[in-house]
């Protein structure tokens, strides 16, 4: 195997399929040397991709250059391509990664490593997870149509996933669907009545098919399953000088329904509330919910974050092996009240598991189940 500038230009396109918070794509990768058996590689982070209003810890920035990361060791294990070294440095806007790429003899002789952090046992142990290759990293996608339990096919998958996080500071619990769907309509009030916030998303939402951004990045109308009607509607709004307006309506009008919600929550936790008869709910099939938990103390590194996010891209990918795909709900941990909520129902279930003791911190939240439609594909920018 000899390394050449193209080879490992096109592995860097492959690296551009990784996932991220609202399709920001905000890796910039380069080559800063190839030689015949050593490639260095560094990606930087565009700050114009930043969300520093809906990640302000740059959680799921770290997570989803994880991800990107993680992509790159799987192609350019399947070209033959030894990743003998991630280095990570810096946090948020300045984090830098660097990886040391070496040609190999054979494809038996390619092992993914990384960085001294706390969950690096979760990849270093390659036979541990399925041997993943391009055709999966292609074939994964997110899901925001509606998603169909199996039962048989998430237990083995699940259980692949468990066992390799056995070791690890990273553990997957499930959420039962009435929780989930409470906590997905708090959430809503933060995304949704959060100016800042709100001002953030609406910067990646693509309603136009004309906008030259349609078929790069961002939330697509096609991806958010959005009708025809719905979004040439939402297209004909989405204009930059209707942005405050649109923003001070949203905030104006869902600030009532928050506290209204706090109230009733208060009161239903109260002595006085706990006597209200709650109406039976009817049985209905649901997809399964997960967490992504880590230990809230000691905090976790930048490094730490973005090993988690190739141990997150490797999770998917063994759900998409299974026929599954994944629907992501950042906002439950990006919501400072749901994700406090998330924390105690993991304090809670961990005094019956002891395998999830202090696993308390949800880093990622996600559904998953089998597509019943077909799937958009997700636009994406350039890798160089």
């Amino acid at each position: 195997m000899t390394l050449t500038p193209a080879l490992i230009e096109s592995l860097l396109t492959e690296a551009a399929s990784a996932p991220s918070a609202h399709n920001t794509q905000p890796w910039v990768p380069e080559i800063t040397d190839c030689t015949a058996e050593v490639a260095q590689v560094r990606v930087g982070v565009d700050p114009a991709r930043l969300l520093p209003h809906g990640d302000p810890r740059s959680e799921d920035l770290h997570l989803g250059m994880g991800c990107w990361v993680e992509s790159l060791v799987i192609a350019a294990a399947e070209a033959g391509v030894r990743t003998e070294s991630v280095t990570v440095r810096g946090r948020g806007p300045t984090l830098d990664i660097r990886l040391r790429l070496t040609a190999t003899e054979s494809m038996a002789s390619v092992e993914s490593t990384a960085g001294p952090t706390r969950v690096e046992s979760a990849l270093t142990d390659g036979s541990a997870w399925p041997r993943f290759g391009v055709a999966d990293l292609h074939h994964r996608q997110v899901d925001r149509g509606p998603l169909k339990r199996s039962d048989p096919r998430f237990a083995e998958a699940t259980e692949i996933c468990r066992n390799v996080m056995a070791e690890t500071a990273v553990r997957l619990v499930e959420v039962p669907d009435d929780a989930w769907r409470g906590w997905l309509r708090r959430a809503a009030l933060h995304s949704y009545g959060n100016r800042s916030v709100f001002t953030e998303t609406l910067r990646w939402l693509r309603f136009d098919t004309d906008d030259p951004a349609y078929d790069q990045d961002g939330l697509t109308a096609e991806c958010l399953r959005i009708p025809a009607l719905g979004a040439r509607a939402a297209a004909a709004l989405d204009r930059p000088w209707l942005h405050s307006w649109i923003t001070g309506l949203a905030s104006a009008s869902l600030a009532p329904v928050a506290l209204a919600r706090a109230a009733i929550s208060k009161y239903a936790s109260s002595g006085r509330g706990s006597r209200i008869a709650v109406l039976p709910r009817t049985k209905r099939s649901h997809p399964h919910h997960l967490v992504l938990a880590v230990p809230d103390r000691p905090a976790l590194t930048a490094a730490d974050e973005v090993e988690i996010g190739r141990v997150l891209l490797r999770t998917w990918l063994t759900f998409d092996r299974h026929g599954l795909r994944v629907d992501v709900h950042s906002e439950l941990k990006d919501s400072p009240t749901v994700r406090d909520e998330v924390a105690t129902f993991l304090r809670g279930r961990a005094r019956g598991h002891t395998d999830c003791q202090e696993f308390d911190r949800p880093i990622a939240a996600f559904t998953v189940g089998s597509s019943t439609t077909p799937v958009p594909r997700a636009p994406r920018l350039s890798p160089l």
